[in-house]
């Protein structure tokens, strides 16, 4: 019998008294970019890029935001340098940070259901992280069909291997830090570790 594949697990990272409402407004000053995968979303999604390839540090931030599969070194983004608690909450991974963004789903907008594949534990070496920031009840985040209950301050490892989806039926944005990292020691204990995990109905392949 396969080992079962985990689709989400809420992680334990403390970070609930954290106030990200000061870095929030300096990232809303900033022109964001639009999500390039115009056919994987109606209404609007975009990003503003916090940690960025090297080679494209100081180039276009179409390509600081979606050029995963380069082999430059990761860094901090002009933008990340105004956003303290943030970066101070990127510092807290005892991992190898890859790419690190904030992904803006706004108001009556919704993500198509879509794979990123091979980005998971069970798949490859790589992980990603969703951290909502502002969030409210009337967005709903599917993965494998089954709603993640993601609350403001809390903490997700998301199996973005497997399908997975977001509505936001509300009048206000949606605005989650998402994490891709390496997955080490640390970050597969942390996941393991979690007490609200939920596994895939469906097989991945």
């Amino acid at each position: 019998m396969s080992e079962p594949v985990l689709a989400f697990a809420k992680l334990d990272l403390s970070i609930k008294a954290l106030n990200f409402s000061d870095d929030l407004e300096v990232a809303r000053s900033h022109e964001w970019i639009s999500h390039v995968n115009t056919k994987c979303y109606q209404g609007g999604w975009d990003v503003l890029p916090l940690v960025v390839p090297q080679e494209h540090l100081n180039n276009h931030i179409i390509l600081q935001s979606f050029s995963h599969n380069c082999e430059s070194p990761w860094v901090e983004s002009h933008y990340l340098h105004g956003l303290p608690i943030i970066r101070a909450l990127i510092a807290r991974f005892e991992c190898d940070v890859l790419s690190v963004r904030l992904m803006r789903l706004h108001a009556n907008s919704s993500i198509k259901p879509h794979r990123d594949a091979g980005l998971s534990i069970e798949a490859s070496s790589q992980a990603r992280i969703h951290i909502p920031l502002e969030i409210s009840p009337e967005v709903q985040f599917q993965v494998d069909g089954v709603s993640v209950p993601m609350a403001a301050n809390s903490v997700w490892y998301i199996n973005a291997d497997a399908v997975h989806s977001v509505k936001n039926s509300g009048d206000t944005p949606r605005v989650n830090l998402v994490v891709d990292c390496n997955v080490n020691e640390w970050l597969f204990k942390l996941i393991m570790a979690s007490k609200e995990k939920t596994y895939c109905c469906r097989k991945v392949s």
